[in-house]
């Protein structure tokens, strides 16, 4: 059997397996039965009806993030209009509340805002994989990016005691990028140090020039990973099996985030970790030449 026409093939099963990650019950199962034809087709050199079925596979994929860009767009809708009447409430717009009342609302507040984040990793994560997601290239210096990262997590460092140091040298590249999207990459993989460094840990971003290109190290002192582990990283809804990661909400959203990012920014994705001795989590990007 020569390797033509088996290339397409080889394509389309290894975008069917990308998929079947993601979904489960009905859907599942008929991807089952799709990959079964697929791997079917590739034993018996039938290849020339390949590249139809790669290209409805494409379009499934094309289907599910259309699915994915009008729920999220409905569930926005009333968590806006929860979120501003829950606001109204507690600043005793409509009238003083008591304490009990108050808890109430700050509980509905906190579910909304979590609720918020999802819906917007989701959103982000079915742009990357559909291609959808759109970059907004400028010039921009990395100083500036980490300072507004150091903000933004500043806080949730302060509620697990934990000590943040942000080793930022002169020199670095200045870059041609989305800095936003950078700037999530770097909160992303903070998070993902917050969850696995129990409280009292020290969690370090730090920044050097490697040849021209910028590299990103997120280390933090935490309970590490296995190898096993390590096999998950990136892979969608993933969580590791420990009590102290179960202790903080999550949807396991936030690494595919990272990675998918940064391959879209056109640069490489990296982790280390040891269990019991913690984890460093980074990137490279190009400079501007």
């Amino acid at each position: 059997m020569s390797d033509t026409p088996t290339k397409p093939l080889d394509a389309a099963l290894e975008l069917l397996s990308s998929i079947r990650q993601q979904v489960d019950g009905d859907m599942k199962s008929k991807l089952d039965d799709l990959n079964a034809l697929l791997v079917d087709a590739h034993r018996t050199g039938a290849g020339e009806d390949a590249d139809a079925l790669r290209q409805e596979i494409e379009n499934l994929i094309a289907l599910n993030a259309r699915f994915v860009s009008v729920m999220v767009h409905e569930i926005r809708v009333p968590m806006t209009s929860i979120k501003g009447y829950g606001d109204m409430l507690a600043k005793n717009v409509v009238g003083e509340l008591n304490d009990m009342q108050m808890q109430f609302v700050e509980t509905i507040r906190s579910n909304v805002s979590r609720m918020e984040h999802l819906v917007s990793d989701i959103s982000d994560i079915s742009k990357i994989q559909s291609g959808r997601l759109r970059l907004e290239s400028k010039m921009d210096m990395y100083k500036n990016i980490i300072l507004q990262v150091e903000k933004n997590i500043g806080s949730l460092a302060e509620d697990h005691n934990h000590t943040l140091v942000f080793d930022t040298p002169s020199g670095l590249p200045i870059l041609n990028l989305d800095g936003a999207r950078l700037a999530q990459v770097i909160e992303k993989l903070l998070h993902n140090a917050l969850q696995y460094t129990p409280d009292g840990g020290e969690i370090t971003v730090r920044a050097e020039a490697v040849d021209g290109r910028l590299k990103v190290s997120v280390i933090d002192t935490g309970i590490g990973m296995t190898t096993e582990e390590l096999s998950h990283v990136g892979e969608l809804f993933w969580r590791a099996d420990s009590d102290h990661v179960r202790s903080f909400k999550g949807h396991g959203l936030g690494l595919p985030i990272a990675k998918g990012l940064i391959e879209l920014l056109g640069g490489e994705f990296f982790v280390e970790s040891t269990p019991e001795q913690g984890s460093v989590f980074g990137f490279i990007v190009d400079g501007m030449s």
